[in-house]
């Protein structure tokens, strides 16, 4: 959720709230804790390493989104790399939880 309230007021904040890129990026920013909450509904059936698969994907598109240029000039490098260094510190913990639901969640 932190991520999801960081992006989103970082692209409040400047001229990217109207563009493409802004929207997409806090859709995909604001995707990841429910799709995590998704997996918790259903962490004994298949649905749950879907919704994990997922939200391992809208971070690295998060990722993606922030790495462009026109995002960089609009954020400034120091936010844009303090979120790019929480996006991957949820990914390290998206791994971790994968990992501690089984080898069925871990791909």
């Amino acid at each position: 959720m932190d991520l999801a309230h960081s992006v989103c007021a970082a692209v409040a904040d400047g001229s990217l709230a109207r563009t493409d890129a802004g929207q997409r990026l806090r859709k995909a920013a604001v995707s990841v804790p429910s799709l995590v909450g998704d997996a918790f509904l259903d962490l004994s059936g298949p649905d749950a390493g879907r919704a994990l698969s997922q939200a391992a994907e809208k971070l690295s598109e998060v990722a993606r989104l922030l790495s462009l240029d026109a995002v960089g000039q609009s954020l400034g490098e120091a936010e844009r790399s303090g979120l790019l260094t929480e996006v991957e510190s949820l990914r390290a913990e998206l791994v971790e939880l994968r990992g501690s639901l089984g080898p069925a969640f871990s791909h």
